[in-house]
């Protein structure tokens, strides 16, 4: 694989980040640097661009291969939006999210280029539905969250509802692992801002 540069690597991913959207193109911009919900919400962004919202990873790092519409891995698509440096992660699909399951989590096809780092010792959740996909927990519960997908906070609902058949597991990496999410990845999202996202394989 070719050698991912720096740019790619999103910085601090313990703490939140912010995603914004431009509504011309439907590309999504994920600022490399932590940024609070008070700071999205005051950011004087571009015309056409809306915020997105608030996200907290669970991987130790992550980092994305490429931007959408690139052939092939190397930079990512990078811009300054209010002074904040933002990088091209992935296009949302064209009809935006499904509900497979009425009154469970929201489905987005997305068009992205992303991998995953967990350090030894780690224990993620994963997502196990019924016809046997699994999909690896990548952003937790949000009180930072109240974005677009996102339906109550933490502090009013922090139970993960999950429709009848589906299972969470825990697996506990050894070694550093990387898993690279397929592209499109199906990013399932939760009424409390959890998201899974996948379908990955997983010993």
């Amino acid at each position: 694989m070719t050698k991912i540069p720096e740019v790619n690597f999103i910085l601090d991913c313990h703490k939140p980040h912010a995603e914004v959207m431009e509504l011309a193109s439907k590309t999504v911009w994920q600022s490399r640097l932590p940024m609070a919900r008070e700071t999205l919400e005051n950011l004087s962004l571009p015309p056409g661009f809306i915020g997105v919202g608030i996200g907290t990873a669970v991987m130790d790092a992550h980092y994305f291969r490429r931007s959408p519409g690139n052939a092939n891995d190397g930079p990512v698509s990078e811009r300054d939006i209010a002074g904040h440096q933002f990088v091209h992660c992935a296009n949302p699909p064209a009809l935006g999210a499904e509900t497979p399951i009425s009154g469970g989590p929201q489905l987005l096809k997305v068009d992205k280029h992303h991998s995953l780092l967990f350090m030894p010792e780690r224990k993620v959740d994963v997502l196990r539905l019924p016809d046997g996909k699994e999909y690896i927990q990548v952003i937790t519960a949000s009180p930072e969250g109240g974005g677009l997908l996102q339906k109550a906070s933490v502090s009013s609902n922090n139970t993960l509802l999950l429709p009848d058949g589906w299972r969470l597991r825990t697996v506990n990496f050894q070694t550093r692992t990387t898993i690279h999410l397929p592209n499109p990845t199906e990013a399932w999202f939760f009424a409390n801002g959890a998201s899974f996202q996948g379908p990955v394989e997983i010993l």
